[in-house]
């Protein structure tokens, strides 16, 4: 008996399962093995009710609870939940927090006593239904609300109510007969819930008010008898044990072991209570006489019980549905001759027109059953208990079922309603814990549905038919139904709102299909369907509202938010770790800065420009006027450098709250104000780049309890131990004397290393802020050491090159650089001027991205200001096969709204960007070369078929005399192509960097006039050539000293080389001179490719790959990889091929 009712109180509790320490009202959480729920979720003063425990013995509940997490709960109420017992708790002492003790508290502990300190202000008449044992209460003596005596009884303050007597109480008084005391008037329910051994209440003279329904006064098994104190104002009298109310007269209280068999209510009793006649093993017959009025659950749980037979009297107003209940032995129920509002057919109870089904006798033997086809309504309770029932049947002429209609129908495997149906109310319970239903098809009829199918354990589908009207599905609905895979709508269905925790913890629900008409998906709807990888919505969907929690911890992999979602509530998508991008219409209006907690993948939120509320600007949430962040998407955190949008001045709340995947953030130079919580839980972040102009004021920095923007371990583990901050050099003692900041692990300052000065963005990536070199051609750095620590140089500041020298002329940026800042290569001083001595910048990088540019990874230009990286006269060169990838990348597009789409931007500069680079002409036949990067020469003749260029370095043999190939020369020596020497992927005019060749037209005497080279594409690989006698000239012109070298030098002049006679030489950028040992002095040296009539020189220049059987060579020594006709060089022979 007290189970059932224990399921009912349990189940009215929502239970959302804690997750990851993000907290929803209602959410149930555990901290020291202790389970609370949620009531205050947020703000300064969130608070705890406290449900159950596992711990043994002594049970302490704490005042106050730190998660550990960054928020401090006040524990504030106590109730109970059958999923969370304190079984093995045997006393339990209160904290002065409590304001309030509710239902079935401690369920199932055995306690003797219990505190009640001074602020309790409400006590449910059922807060010990859950327990062993009625404690005795101890009340603090300054509470205003309660009081207690000797004996550990409770009353309200002055003892006017009774509120519970000790199960001891037989031990305590010496006897089996209580007596309560003189000053009550008003008994609650409950009060006497459990009194082994009591056998008879005296009721006080003055008695007033005796609370009815469950749990009765006195639902102690072994009470006999009840006795008044005699009073000429007393409203109750006591008839043969058994208590009544005098006007109305009213059967109140039957006690539970008064040992009658056949009972017959005394003559002018015309009503029965709730629970009045429950729980008596001994009665076997009842004669209602002339009751004319019987209040739900009147008789209740009469174990031998056969027959009911309705009095004459008796009226359909005067029946409550539910009236009966429990009686398992129940065979029929009969109707008295000469009623007029009821009969009874086949045992079954009906109204007189058969349009109402009372009661259904539970000993009756049918499997199956149809309902009548005159039934228009099934009563509350009417089936409650039909455990032989297996298949039910009900005809379209129902149009309401009552709640708990069909509870504990236990072996009910089948229910059919009939089409067209007519069932407008299907209430909640009335399927409750039949636990055989695995499909059920809905009426389509209902508009609404709620915990219809509660504790519905194996229930895996339910189906809404076609043209259902079916418009809500209420709270709780379906959050008891862990087996539930599938919710089908099977056609048309006006859906509008799924309310709060309708499908909370359906971990087997696999996917919903939101019909397009749903407009409200409520708080926790959906929270814990660690199944559903998939929710549908129509395109043109009318859903206005995602509540908080609807799809917190889903199993989504997907999902497309409705473009007219006005609201989506805090933690609505929580660990939701698959999802990676949102698309955020104009319609939305109202995001929490909690909506996408944990969701790891997710790296972009993309706000339609029409917005009037919200921006988006590389995929970070900002505030309209994009000066405050408010959401930083999780999978934006890189271990090399985090960047914000340069736009934001304020750091909203929650923005990065307990990121894990962040490492490090970069805090632009316009910020001035960090929110709460915005750090908070961000365990692995050590080290925060701050390139503010000015420091942030830590008054603008949250420091408060449950508020505090990183968190300093009083409520969650210090995180400023693990942070260290880089700061800007000139403002290092600034930040190193504010009693904030020294509380960083430590605070270092911008450095220079070489000619530059840097800035750590993490533990392994630097910016480079600016450069004092003066080099021609500026190779930016890969790599730094400073302080013995490796960094990456991954980023060029904002202005990096203001006030550069006016002798670089070029930049190289090699594969590391991930971001250039605004104007990054504008050398003027000038702000307002985009100008730069800065000629060429060379990108060596493969595969750009629009992050790589300030510009266009944070969308600069709608500013309306040019923040270009490069000024209109710079060029920039890219290799030949990623020229459309950088030019894609890197158009620079403004929203007009107008058009309402993008548009080129007047600021677009890929104009600029090429990769024919034209500073190469060869006048007499040969030329020198080297460059700070990998080089192909063959790229103008693979496109104009024309203008080969063959690049030569080391020498075959040494020097002989004779005349070379061009012009007249007392000596020559032999030289080997590129690749020869493994270079270039069998490019003959490939040069890798750094390396000084000797060029030779092939097959002309000079270049074309628009000749051109490209950045070479084979830069993956490391070349190594030995023997080269080439040396070229990098980064700057440089002079020679002659005299300090061993070898004889040799520069070029009109095709020939000559020895240097002066003791320094000026050698111009990006040529090469050789070094040649063996020639007489005072002689011209030419070099020479073939020897016309032999072949030794070949052979030489085969002596690394003499064992390639399959190699050919021209007469010029290169490697031919398909020969055609002609005369080649195989094995060491010539051969002819025709």
């Amino acid at each position: 008996m007290k189970k059932i009712r224990f399921l009912l109180l349990a189940l009215l509790l929502v239970a959302i399962p804690k997750s990851l320490w993000a907290y929803t009202k209602e959410q149930i959480v555990t901290f020291d093995n202790m389970t609370y729920k949620v009531l205050v979720a947020e703000g300064n003063t969130p608070t705890l009710m406290f449900l159950g425990t596992t711990k043994m013995g002594a049970l302490v509940i704490p005042d106050k609870i730190n998660d550990n997490q960054g928020t401090t709960f006040t524990v504030t109420e106590v109730s109970g939940d059958t999923r969370f017992p304190c079984k093995d708790v045997t006393s339990v002492k209160l904290p002065e927090t409590i304001v309030k003790l509710g239902d079935v508290c401690f369920y199932g502990a055995k306690l003797t006593e219990i505190n009640i300190p001074k602020n309790v202000a409400e006590i449910s008449h059922t807060a010990w239904a859950g327990l062993n044992a009625v404690p005795e209460c101890k009340v603090d003596g300054a509470n205003i609300h309660f009081d207690s005596d000797d004996n550990g009884v409770l009353y309200t303050e002055g003892k006017v109510e009774l509120r519970s007597v000790p199960s001891n109480i037989v031990t305590k008084t010496g006897s089996n007969t209580y007596t309560v005391n003189q000053s009550v008037t008003s008994i609650a329910k409950g009060a006497f819930f459990s009194n082994p051994n009591l056998k008879k209440i005296v009721l006080p003279p003055n008695l007033e008010k005796v609370e009815e329904g469950w749990p009765s006064i006195a639902s102690t098994s072994q009470l006999e008898e009840f006795e008044m104190t005699p009073s000429s104002t007393a409203k109750y009298e006591v008839k043969e044990g058994v208590l009544f109310k005098k006007e109305p007269s009213k059967l109140v209280l039957y006690p539970h072991a008064k040992n009658v068999a056949n009972y017959t209510v005394p003559v002018g009793v015309k009503e029965m209570s709730s629970y009045g006649i429950a729980g008596n093993g001994n009665m076997t017959s009842i004669d209602l006489n002339e009751v004319i009025k019987v209040e739900t659950s009147a008789i209740v749980d009469i174990a031998k019980l056969k027959k009911i037979k309705l009095p004459k009297d008796i009226k359909k107003d005067g029946l409550k549905q539910g009236a009966f209940e429990s009686c398992n032995a129940l065979e029929a129920y009969e109707v008295a001759e000469g009623n007029t509002d009821f009969s009874a057919v086949d045992g079954v109870l009906l109204s007189k027109n058969g349009e109402i089904l009372y009661f259904y006798p539970l000993a009756k033997t049918n499997e199956a059953y149809t309902i009548p086809s005159t039934v228009k309504e099934i009563a509350e309770k009417a089936f409650q208990g039909a455990t032989k029932l297996t298949s039910l049947v009900i005809p379209t002429s129902v149009e309401k079922i009552q709640e708990q209609a069909f509870r504990q129908n236990y072996k009910l495997a089948s229910v059919t309603f009939c089409e067209p149906s007519k069932i407008t109310n299907l209430s909640a319970y009335s399927f409750w814990q039949c636990t055989s239903l695995t499909e059920v098809t809905l009426p389509s009829s209902i508009t609404e549905i709620g915990k219809v199918f509660l504790q519905c354990e194996n229930l895996e589908t339910v189906n809404v038919p076609a043209n259902a009207k079916l418009k809500t599905i209420k709270e709780d609905a379906f959050a008891t139904n862990k087996k539930l895979k599938n919710f089908n709508f099977l056609g048309n269905c006006n859906l509008e709102a799924i309310k709060s925790n309708a499908f909370a913890n359906a971990e087997s629900l696999e996917s919903f299909n939101f019909p397009k008409t749903v407009t409200e998906i409520g708080r926790n709807a959906f929270t814990g369907c660690t199944s559903m990888a998939t929710a549908t919505f129509a395109e043109d969907a009318d859903i206005q509202i995602i509540g908080a929690g609807a799809f917190a911890d889903c199993g989504l992999t997907s999902i497309s938010i409705p473009k007219k979602v006005k609201t989506i509530e805090r933690e609505a998508f929580r660990n939701c770790k698959a999802l990676n991008k949102i698309d955020v219409t104009e319609f939305t209006t109202e995001i929490s800065p909690e909506a996408f907690k944990y969701c790891d993948d997710l790296t972009d939120i993309n706000v339609s420009k029409k917005n009037t509320v919200y921006s988006s600007v590389d995929g970070y949430l900002l505030s309209k006027d994009k000066t405050e962040l408010l959401i930083f998407p999780p999978g934006k955190a890189n271990s090399k450098f985090t960047l914000l949008p340069p736009s934001i001045e304020k750091i909203g709340k929650f923005a990065f709250y307990d990121c894990q995947a962040l490492t490090n953030v970069t805090i632009p130079n316009k910020v001035t104000t960090i929110g709460e919580r915005a750090f908070g839980l961000c365990k692995n972040l050590n080290t925060i780049t701050f390139l503010c102009d000015a420091m942030i004021n830590p008054n603008n920095i949250n420091q408060l309890e449950n508020t505090m923007s990183f968190d300093d371990g009083k409520q969650a583990p210090e995180m400023f131990k693990n942070i260290d901050i880089n700061v800007r050099k000139e403002r290092l003692s600034e930040y190193s004397n504010n009693d904030f900041y020294k509380k960083f692990k430590s605070i270092s300052p911008s450095f220079t290393e070489g000619h530059e000065e840097y800035i750590a963005v993490s533990d392994n990536a630097v910016d480079m802020l600016s450069t004092k070199r003066e080099d021609h051609t500026f190779v930016l750095p890969t790599s730094i050491k400073h302080e013995g620590k490796d960094y990456k140089v991954s980023l060029i500041g904002d202005y990096a090159f203001e006030g550069v020298s006016d002798k670089v002329q070029e930049v190289v940026v090699r594969k590391d650089v991930e971001y250039i800042g605004a104007k990054a290569f504008i050398t003027s001083k000038d702000k307002t001027k985009l100008e730069s001595t800065v000629k060429s910048v060379f990108f060596i990088e493969s595969n750009p991205t629009k992050e790589m540019l300030s510009t266009t990874r944070f969308e600069l230009d709608e500013t309306g200001t040019n923040y270009s990286e490069f000024a209109p006269t710079t060029k920039i060169y890219v290799k030949q096969s990623a020229l459309n990838n950088y030019k894609e990348k890197w158009t620079k597009k403004v929203y007009d709204k107008d058009t309402d789409t993008d548009k080129t931007s007047q600021f677009n500069f890929t104009s600029q960007i090429d990769y024919q680079i034209k500073d190469v002409k060869i006048t007499h036949k040969y030329g020198t070369f080297a460059r700070e990067f990998d080089v192909d020469f063959n790229i103008y003749s693979k496109e104009k078929n024309t203008a080969k260029i063959g690049a030569f370095v080391a020498k075959l043999g040494e020097v002989k005399p004779g005349n070379g190939d061009y012009g007249t020369s007392t000596y020559h020596i032999r030289m080997s192509s590129v690749d020869v020497n493994g270079v270039g992927n069998h490019n003959y005019g490939y040069v890798p960097a750094y390396t000084g060749v000797l060029l030779k037209a092939l097959d002309s005497e000079t270049t074309p006039s628009d000749f051109y080279y490209a950045i070479g594409e084979d830069d993956a690989r490391e070349y190594k050539i030995t023997n080269n006698i080439m040396h070229g000239i990098t980064v700057n012109p440089r002079n020679v000293s002659v005299a300090a070298t061993d070898e004889v030098i040799y520069v070029m002049q009109g095709g020939i080389f000559k020895k240097a006679m002066s003791n320094s030489i000026s050698l111009p950028i990006h040529k090469a001179y050789a070094k040649i040992e063996g020639v007489p002095a005072g002689s011209k040296v030419e070099f020479s490719f073939s020897d016309d009539n032999t072949t030794n020189a070949i052979v030489t220049i085969d002596a690394e790959e003499k064992n390639a059987d399959n190699a050919y060579y021209n007469l010029n020594g290169q490697r031919v990889t398909n020969p055609q006709r002609g005369v080649f060089i195989k094995g060491g022979r010539k051969v002819i091929i025709k």
